[in-house]
């Protein structure tokens, strides 16, 4: 165990602890509020806060304010609406289908192979793992691929690498001194 004692783990909570959690954060802040209120109605009598009580209950401010709410709810609930009706449309357009857009045929492994100037066998292998480790030229050409372990360039360790020459072997780019690791 570590010495963080944080967890930063959010998603691991389900929708009713953040909830909780939630609600109990907002009550223990209006529970310091709370506290703070004399501090705060001494602090606003002497600056005058007077003037809130002559504007709202005098001069019928707070009738002003509920209408500017009740304006400002309706405009709420319209775009509430708007909404989801929309997203009713949605739904009704496109239950039942697995996907909104048709997508593209798939390109087949010899022109990805060619495009990318690689071995059609080589790619098939590689499109089976699960996590590769590219290597690219300055011009975006693929140089090698290395497989499973983190890539340490320098050694020769469950690598393909791409050979030109075919006299050379697979392992044509490798450097093995004397002494290492043994061949690919």
């Amino acid at each position: 165990m570590g010495d963080d004692l944080i967890i930063e783990k959010p998603e691991a909570q389900n929708r009713s602890q953040r909830l909780a959690q939630g609600l109990l954060t907002v009550g223990f802040w209006c529970f310091f509020l709370s506290l703070l209120r004399p501090l705060l109605a001494l602090f606003g009598w002497l600056i005058g806060i007077r003037l809130f009580t002559h504007e709202m209950i005098e001069n019928n401010g707070g009738r002003i304010l509920l209408e500017a709410l009740r304006n400002y709810g309706l405009v709420v609930l319209l775009l509430a609406v708007i909404l989801r009706g929309w997203a009713w449309y949605n739904h009704r357009r496109f239950a039942g289908r697995d996907k909104r857009r048709r997508t593209m045929a798939p390109v087949p492994l010899k022109e990805v192979a060619e495009y990318h100037d690689v071995d059609a066998t080589a790619l098939a292998l590689w499109r089976e793992d699960r996590c590769l480790y590219v290597r690219h030229s300055d011009k975006g050409k693929v140089l090698e691929v290395q497989a499973a372990k983190p890539p340490p360039w320098d050694d020769c360790v469950c690598r393909v690498t791409l050979v030109r020459n075919p006299s050379a072997g697979a392992c044509g780019a490798c450097r093995h001194e004397a002494g290492g690791s043994p061949p690919c």
